[in-house]
């Protein structure tokens, strides 16, 4: 069962990914150059996703309210009112959706049915063989979830450093009996931009990462319930 759980996770984060689900002579480059990239963009779009969509709608509501207001004259109350409900209103809605817009994972029915596919194709039908399969799904997200925390310290270690850095050269520098000059700021400065610019890049690397397995381990969960309802039903 591990070798099967091992090809069809493989198989699955193909499909995920947009990738062939067959293996040939070059998956193994493909999978280490290529695979990464690719899975923090498809977990980068699934995290934006409704960012993108409060932009788009806000822009289109301010367009029709920038026609508006040059066709109408409108009170400056009115107008206000109207801006506000384009941006807030709109973040507002999007921010308390259904949990049918986002309980998936992103999760479909073309997604889930490939999954479904990808287990026949490793001969994965009877319920034991189903409930085996989910039992090592389980460990993976383990896994996943221990890779994930491994990412949050690295980041804490990083501002730990920094911070025990800073401190010791500021108390170097109050010993000395200097003054802060301009050119000892603009370098802390600096170094504080370049540390903020790492924590965000490796923020949204993190979470890109943790929603595109969440993505990945959904499908292979709603592939395994499919599965076992298919088999019920025949």
């Amino acid at each position: 069962m591990f070798i099967k759980t091992k090809t069809i996770l493989e198989a699955s984060e193909s499909a995920l990914l947009g990738f062939s689900t067959s293996r040939h002579l070059l998956s193994p480059m493909q999978r280490l150059f290529f695979y990464p990239l690719v899975y923090l963009k498809v977990g980068f779009g699934d995290f934006t996703r409704p960012m993108a969509v409060w932009s788009f709608t806000s822009f289109v509501l301010l367009i029709l309210l920038a026609i508006l207001s040059s066709n109408v004259e409108l009170p400056r109350e009115a107008f206000l009112i109207f801006f506000n409900v384009s941006m807030w209103g709109v973040l507002l809605l999007i921010t308390f959706l259904t949990p049918s817009t986002y309980a998936f994972y992103g999760a479909t029915d073309a997604s889930v049915n490939k999954v479904v596919d990808i287990l026949n194709d490793n001969n994965v039908k009877s319920e034991a063989d189903i409930e085996f399969l989910e039992c090592n799904i389980e460990k993976i997200e383990l896994r996943i979830e221990a890779r994930v925390n491994f990412y949050k310290w690295v980041i804490g270690v990083f501002w730990g450093l920094y911070i025990l850095l800073l401190n010791f050269q500021l108390r170097v520098f109050s010993l000395s009996e200097k003054t802060f000059d301009e050119e000892f700021l603009r370098s802390n400065f600096e170094d504080f931009l370049y540390v903020m610019v790492f924590t965000v890049v490796s923020l949204v690397a993190m979470v890109s990462y943790k929603r595109a397995s969440n993505m990945l381990i959904a499908n292979l969960q709603y592939a395994c319930i499919e599965q076992k309802f298919r088999n019920q039903a025949t």
